[in-house]
């Protein structure tokens, strides 16, 4: 498809999922709000969405009726029905929210295109799936997801398990280089770990859980454990607490929540990344994100796309102006050795 063919088929796509009334649909709440938030930038995101299916057809080289891509922890759905726009083969839907799954089956009803698959899970019922019915998908589209996936040593074993070439292309806005984004993330970090941000907040949360599961703890033993297992799940702080081993947090801000452990948009450094890659002789390729440049008000459009020249333009130095970054994960090949 050519590349005006496109602009004008990501517009008119956004114009359509702009005009539903969200709040009219049996939706839950809690997607309302989620969508209500994303409308007003909803041609933004519906950019990235694009920037990334570019990307990742431009790595892998297949005839796009040939694709077959997953769309990891999909939210809304609104990468899917795009990819399904523009021809793609095959669209995979995951994420482990039912209400979400719910949603984008409503959607894909309403603008009568959307992925194919829609699965409830994580990443082992996505291994199950393709496995069980000899799927052997060549993408991986993940925005906004990484950040908070609680043990990405078994993510990526179960996605590489997947299709051992599969090419995997994650967003994050945890960028561990953009020190106003660092700044704004460990605020919210904190908040959630001993402030009011979650209530019960997670310290809140652990030393609750240590206190009912060692009642012979003093206060000044249940207050070092439950500091110190900041990050862990339930089960992994009791596997702690009965080996003894009293752990020490890497990082002074991640925190997760120990009910589910999902992270609260945890910054990793990039060498952790390509630690947990190498194993799979797989490379990791870091590019810069860009601001939103589609504003009501021209004078902020103006410097937005200023902005995002010189990020474009200016090497490394654009990290620390990006808002967000670019992971792209693939198989080392036997030429580029």
């Amino acid at each position: 498809m050519m590349k005006e063919n496109r602009s004008d088929l990501l517009h008119t796509l956004t114009e359509r999922l702009k005009a539903i009334d969200y709040n009219k649909l049996p939706i839950s709440d809690y997607n309302k709000r989620y969508i209500g938030n994303l409308k007003p930038a909803l041609s933004y995101f519906m950019h990235i969405y694009a920037d990334c299916l570019q990307r990742g057809l431009q790595a892998i080289q297949t005839p796009i009726s040939d694709v077959t891509l997953i769309d990891y922890g999909g939210g809304t759905g609104f990468l899917s029905i795009l990819a399904k726009s523009i021809g793609i083969g095959q669209v995979i839907y995951i994420d482990l929210n039912p209400s979400s799954v719910e949603t984008i089956q409503l959607l894909k009803q309403i603008i009568g295109i959307g992925p194919d698959i829609i699965l409830h899970g994580d990443s082992d019922v996505l291994a199950d799936w393709c496995a069980r019915n000899k799927v052997y998908p060549q993408l991986l589209i993940a925005t906004d997801l990484i950040e908070h996936v609680y043990d990405l040593s078994l993510f990526f074993k179960d996605l590489i398990h997947i299709n051992d070439s599969m090419y995997l292309l994650f967003t994050t806005a945890s960028t561990p280089f953009n020190p106003y984004v660092q700044q704004r993330l460990h605020k919210m970090m904190v908040g959630c770990e001993s402030g009011s941000l979650e209530s019960p907040n997670y310290y809140t949360l652990r030393e609750q859980f240590i206190t009912k599961l060692c009642p012979a703890f003093s206060p000044k033993e249940v207050e070092t454990w439950a500091r110190k297992t900041r990050g862990l799940t339930y089960p992994d702080i009791q596997k702690a607490i009965e080996k003894k081993s009293l752990p020490s947090p890497e990082d002074p801000y991640n925190t997760c929540d120990p009910a589910t452990g999902n992270w609260a948009e945890r910054i990793l450094p990039i060498q952790t990344y390509e630690d947990l890659l190498a194993p799979y002789q797989f490379k990791l390729k870091v590019e810069k994100g860009f601001y939103n440049a589609d504003r009501n008000n021209p004078v902020l459009s103006l410097i937005c796309k200023g902005i995002n020249a010189l990020i474009r333009n200016s090497g490394s130095f654009g990290f620390l102006l990006a808002p967000f970054i670019i992971l792209s994960c693939g198989k080392e090949r036997a030429d580029a050795i």
